[in-house]
């Protein structure tokens, strides 16, 4: 089910030139079992990654810092992370003090036993919107 949907997202993503021209054209990546995907941006201190649960029945979206500065930066401007990702759903974020990698993330339930295409459509503006968030950094 996780190499479906993945090879799935990936060849709907290669639809969106949108996509793209942010992302590159993911059709010709391996093939994915794991319950994740990053995608690069050009940082070392953040990235973008979908991932999905389907005994939860939901994927998410988020951004992944392994910068504590960048992270409370980014953390100081939820109001405008908020109006980034305000189409996508809540909001969800770690507290900047704890002592770990540093998640912004949104999710959305899903069938996953139904057509995926709106969840492809969700995750690939999803992951778009999380590079209009990292691009607040500056």
């Amino acid at each position: 089910m996780r190499r479906s949907f993945w090879n799935g997202l990936y060849e709907y993503a290669a639809t969106r030139a949108d996509f793209v021209d942010v992302y590159g054209d993911p059709s010709g990546r391996k093939t994915n079992n794991d319950t994740w995907t990053s995608l690069g941006m050009g940082s070392e201190i953040c990235h973008p990654d979908g991932k999905l649960n389907i005994r939860g029945g939901y994927i998410t979206v988020d951004l992944y810092f392994t910068d504590t500065f960048q992270y409370a930066k980014l953390y100081t401007m939820r109001d405008s992370v908020k109006r980034i990702l305000a189409n996508l759903g809540e909001v969800m974020w770690d507290e900047p003090e704890a002592d770990k990698n540093w998640h912004l993330w949104v999710h959305r339930d899903v069938d996953f036993s139904g057509d995926m295409t709106e969840a492809y459509r969700w995750m690939t503006d999803g992951l778009l919107a999380m590079r209009n968030v990292y691009e607040l950094l500056g």
